[in-house]
């Protein structure tokens, strides 16, 4: 019997059928893998290039999450890389190769919310997103860092809370509003018959709202001394306005009625708030009404601003003249209302009167004494503070004496004419120690005190200017060191009103030449055997330039101690000084043969003092 013999390979290639049959199915696996590799993502708006929008970009805070959140470009630090996008849809794989499509909604630029599914194989991201069910655990995560917003809910109020086991009502609870708008002060108090309720005091930090429906979301970050790390700050709220019965109305409540109701999360998500009446923490508040029944003086509201000497603070009059801020170089606001007038001199010159003095969250009620010293010119004093109005103007309180001032100059003051005219020169210059200026300060008070009658013109005046130690960083090395020296030091006579009525001139000789140092005068008042003037540097003509107050007073044997004051017209001089004599040697209008001299910067004489001048009643 024959035997058939098998195809050899090179039967096989000589078979073109067999041939072309097997490179079809080669080519037809090959599209097989393709599609199914690159296929599923045909549907996704964005295959290449994916990327968080840029205002996302920054670190995040999410409950559970150890380390903070960053997103930045395509990477979402904790999830992994976006792949693809579709609107909020994202497609995000991890390192591992974990597949999951993450729907993020911007609830607020400080506030993100998500959803997400479990880990699977790479899919198309519709097929994906569509395994996320309604129930589906909703995150939140929180701009660390973030710039607080405005509070929307306005203190102050009483409020009653319950935490699960009762309502606290008595003693009832108060909301304060901030210095800043972005912050409230929670106030609650311990209800002897509710378990649970505790005395404490919280700080809301308002950084995010929205509307959510019928809803009103406030995430915030609360301080207090048991928060010791983010999960204890991060709260979210709802928060409705209501009427007296409790319906949510957009109209006036009736006074006493309860005018919102908050619902406050357990932890730092938003998870659980489903009204204002259900979460961990609810409250009930209802306004309080405060009472300012007093407007500060017109003589200090005729201009908007006025400021310190130094420009180191700034006081701004709002709201029908009821309210004043303080702002200053360190952002402290301070706001303060005129709550009523306790009493008024018969010139109306002075006024005191009770203030709700508030310093960031801290509120007050403080005594404050106003003085109008002259058109462009006022002084201000207070007392301490206490938690009663009718406690602020107590001696326990408020001391005149012993109260320090403060020294404002109205913005754009208008120059006056100088007192004192006339040429002086000065000799004997010298310096005292602290403990005798001091002692000599002591005295001056003393004989202030008895001597309280208007400073004629006296022939022998006592010029002290400040230790140069003190001086202020001035504008260049060169004037700093041995100029400025030169000029202090080699002062030898003293002009007032004589090339201008409303400057005085310091002259010194500085390597043969004469240099001026010159002020011009605003105004000043008389007090207690002291007279006050308030001036300018003549060649500081910037609108933050400094001003300075010269104090003079009354010594034996007709002489005038005169010191000045970069801060404020202080009553009291404790600080080293250089003295000098000053003789008068003729009226203004006495012609001597002078070099022509040479203007430089008050800069140069470190914050001369201002001279207290005698104003003309």
């Amino acid at each position: 019997m024959a035997v058939q013999a098998r195809p050899t390979a090179r039967h096989f290639h000589n078979q073109p059928e067999l041939q072309r049959s097997r490179a079809g199915l080669m080519l037809r696996w090959i599209l097989v893998v393709w599609v199914a590799s690159c296929g599923p993502l045909g549907n996704t708006v964005k295959q290449d290039g994916c990327a968080f929008p840029s205002r996302w970009h920054g670190r995040w805070f999410q409950s559970g999450v150890i380390q903070p959140i960053l997103i930045e470009g395509d990477r979402l630090s904790n999830k992994g890389r976006c792949l693809s996008s579709e609107g909020d849809k994202f497609l995000i794989v991890d390192e591992k190769g974990c597949y999951r499509c993450v729907v993020m909604h911007e609830k607020h630029k400080n506030v993100l919310q998500y959803k997400e599914t479990f880990c699977h194989r790479r899919d198309a991201l519709p097929h994906l997103c569509s395994l996320i069910t309604g129930d589906a655990l909703l995150y939140s995560m929180f701009r660390e860092n973030a710039d607080p917003v405005d509070c929307p809910l306005k203190g102050p109020f009483s409020f009653t809370y319950n935490r699960g086991h009762g309502d606290c009502k008595s003693p009832v609870s108060s909301i304060e509003s901030c210095t800043e708008d972005s912050r409230l002060l929670l106030n609650y108090q311990a209800c002897p018959d509710v378990y649970g309720s505790e005395s404490t005091v919280e700080e809301l930090e308002c950084l995010a709202t929205w509307k959510e429906g019928s809803l009103r979301f406030l995430v915030g970050k609360l301080h207090h001394n048991h928060a010791t790390s983010n999960e204890d700050r991060y709260r979210c709220f709802v928060y409705e306005k209501t009427n007296a019965t409790g319906t949510v109305k957009e109209q006036v409540v009736p006074p006493g009625g309860i005018e919102y109701r908050v619902a406050q999360s357990g932890d730092a998500t938003c998870n659980g708030l489903f009204s204002a009446t259900e979460g961990s923490r609810t409250m009930a508040l209802k306004r309080v009404s405060v009472r300012f029944n007093c407007q500060f003086p017109t003589w200090m509201t005729f201009s908007h601003t006025w400021h310190t000497l130094d420009f180191t603070s700034n006081y701004t009059f709002y709201q029908r003249n009821a309210t004043l801020r303080i702002t200053n170089q360190t952002g402290a606001d301070i706001k303060v209302y005129c709550v009523n007038v306790k009493a008024s001199s018969p010139s109306g010159n002075s006024v005191a009167l009770v203030a709700h003095w508030q310093h960031h969250c801290v509120s007050r009620y403080v005594c404050v004494v106003l003085y109008r010293r002259d058109t462009y010119i006022a002084e201000l004093q207070r007392g301490t503070p206490t938690s009663r109005p009718d406690d602020a103007c107590s001696p326990h309180h408020f001391n005149a004496v012993t109260a320090p001032y403060v020294t404002l100059v109205a913005s754009n003051p208008e120059s006056k004419e100088c007192p004192y005219s006339g040429k002086y020169e000065i000799q004997n210059r010298r310096k005292r120690d602290t403990r005798s200026s001091e002692d000599n300060s002591s005295k001056r008070e003393k004989a202030m005190m008895e001597h309280n009658r208007r400073v004629n013109g006296s022939r022998l005046f006592n010029f002290s200017v400040s230790n140069m130690s003190s001086a202020p960083m001035l504008r260049s090395r060169r004037e700093s060191e041995g100029e400025v020296a030169c000029v202090v030091n080699s002062y030898n006579r003293l002009e007032v009103g004589c090339n201008s009525v409303k400057n005085m001139e310091f002259y010194s000789t500085c390597e043969n030449r004469e240099v001026v140092t010159a002020y011009t005068c605003h105004g000043g008042w008389y007090e207690n055997g002291a007279s006050f003037v308030v001036t300018t540097p003549v060649t500081r003509d910037s609108t933050a330039a400094r001003r300075y107050c010269f104090v003079s007073r009354e010594q034996p044997r007709a002489a005038l101690a005169l010191r000045r004051s970069a801060t404020n017209c202080d009553r009291t001089d404790t600080a080293p000084h250089l003295v000098f004599d000053a003789t008068a040697t003729g009226e203004c209008q006495d012609q001597t043969s002078h070099q022509p001299a040479l203007r430089i910067s008050l800069t140069f004489v470190i914050c001369l003092p201002i001279i207290h001048y005698v104003i003309p009643r």
